[in-house]
């Protein structure tokens, strides 16, 4: 179930400075309207921005500043501001400030946006690293009335991130980068709304000498010819959301907000209603990963994760799939190539969950009051119970596939998760498998010899289909009993 933490003050002062001006403009419903910027919009907007961040504005040097410039305001975050807030962290930030563009629009919406980005540089007590975007431009579409973008778009030439301590320097660089932004509102005013990113030239590097005796010289490398990222969320609830920003930024201490119990527990309750969706993904093309042991290549990879919060029909959803592996020469055995993957393709979703349940269980049982933890061993568990209150758990694998030059199988099937007794039923097919086994024998004696005989009971076990590929259905029962198509093979290992 997705994570819900309460933060302490300190840890609510780590917040990403690019995206506080922008996100404070969603709560200002009161201030839309087609009119000029002006002193005393500027001054609503301080004041907004001091509600929601009253740490960040208390300081001598406010984080966040805003003057009328014409037809829009400038938002302006200073990152030195954020020295006096993480002093017991260590933390520092080289002086730079972020300035925004922001303009009311007649509709009641604002326009955001950004024509620049300076180089950001920060130190820890262990490492220093240091964050440039070459020509980065940025705009938003936002709604006061859903506190949520409505659009938007960013896109820049090149950056680089570069993070090092006295053992390692790391450093992530690419090309040109796109990424958009789009919402649709629901009519309960619940948003939809997907990020797509395109990435070019993504190159990851890791350079560092081995402090001690046992600790190997460090250089690896990493580049994608594209990246794409998607990431999405429908159905979320997102002025509910930042109604509780402001509940937690004017009631930051523990004590303080225990008498407002009742109306955290009311928003973190709609949050976790049913109908909640997640999603993300990622697409590498053309990648090369190179280390001591050689260059290993891949076509195409590609990842995906979902959750839905749907009540008992809740579902988490992994996909994972790579085509064209190349591995160096020498890594694995000789005459190893014919049995080495080149493609994979592997699907699977978890079910008899009940996402919302366990995020109301803990909510109803979170105690604010005293010191104590905010959720006992006990109630810890009832979390546990609720999550899995949907079951029998059971992980479902849609069809997969497995291809190398002398293997090609699939498989498909469920395991289910019912009172720490799995059970299963997971159908395999092999095509062409005298060819896997005659792969198998020409890895040489030693290997030959140990797996030839299992590859030749396999082969006696399996039920032969009509277009010539061998299948086996592996059965395993509540008394760890197993059979293969439907003759008892032994017992499973507890």
């Amino acid at each position: 179930m997705p994570c819900i933490r309460l933060r302490s003050r300190q840890s609510r002062r780590r917040l990403a400075p690019l995206s506080l001006a922008a996100a404070l403009l969603w709560a200002a419903p009161a201030l839309a309207g087609d009119k000029p910027a002006t002193p005393e919009g500027a001054d609503a907007l301080r004041a907004l921005i001091a509600k929601y961040l009253p740490a960040a504005q208390a300081g001598a040097t406010p984080l966040v500043t805003v003057k009328p410039d014409g037809a829009h305001y400038l938002v302006s975050a200073d990152l030195s501001a954020l020295n006096a807030l993480l002093a017991e962290t260590g933390i520092t930030y080289d002086p730079a400030v972020i300035t925004y563009q922001a303009v009311e629009q007649d509709d009641g919406n604002w326009r955001v946006a950004m024509d620049s980005l300076p180089k950001i540089g920060f130190h820890s007590k262990d490492a220093t690293g240091a964050i440039e975007l070459t020509n980065f431009r940025s705009s938003a579409l936002i709604s006061p009335a859903i506190a949520w973008l409505l659009s938007g778009s960013a896109n820049m030439d090149k950056g680089t991130f570069q993070i090092q301590n006295p053992k390692i320097t790391q450093t992530i660089d690419f090309g040109p980068v796109q990424e958009t932004i789009a919402t649709n509102v629901a009519g309960d005013g619940s948003v939809s709304t997907q990020v797509k990113e395109e990435i070019a030239e993504l190159g990851v590097k890791a350079v560092g000498g081995g402090a001690g005796e046992n600790e190997s010289p460090i250089n690896f490398s990493g580049r994608a010819e594209k990246a794409l990222i998607s990431l999405g969320v429908d159905g979320f609830k997102s002025r509910k959301a930042f109604d509780l920003w402001g509940l937690l930024a004017a009631h930051p201490a523990r004590t303080d907000l225990a008498s407002h119990e009742a109306e955290l527990k009311g928003l973190l309750k709609a949050l976790a209603a049913p109908g909640l969706k997640l999603d993300e993904g990622i697409e590498a093309q053309k990648a090369v990963v190179t280390s001591s042991l050689g260059a290993i290549a891949l076509g195409d990879f590609k990842y995906q994760l979902g959750a839905a919060n749907a009540g008992p029909q809740s579902a988490i959803t992994l996909s994972l799939s790579a085509d064209g592996l190349s591995l160096p020469v020498g890594l694995l055995p000789p005459n190893a190539g014919a049995l080495t993957p080149s493609k994979i393709d592997i699907a699977a979703k978890l079910k008899g969950i009940d996402i919302s349940a366990a995020a109301n269980e803990w909510i109803s049982d979170l105690s604010l009051q005293g010191d104590g933890p905010l959720l006992s061993d006990d109630n810890a568990e009832k979390v546990e119970a609720a999550f899995i209150s949907a079951g029998p758990v059971q992980i479902e694998f849609a069809p997969s596939h497995v291809v190398a030059p002398a293997v090609d199988a699939d498989f498909s099937g469920l395991i289910r998760l019912d009172h720490n007794k799995p059970t299963a039923a997971i159908t395999i097919h092999a095509r062409s498998f005298d060819k896997t086994m005659a792969a198998v024998k020409d890895l040489g004696p030693d290997i030959s010899a140990k797996a030839m005989p299992g590859l030749a009971l396999a082969k006696g076990l399996a039920k032969s289909e009509s277009d010539g590929s061998l299948s086996w259905l592996v059965e395993l029962d509540a008394q760890r009993s197993i059979k293969v198509n439907g003759i008892p093979f032994g017992k499973a290992p507890e």
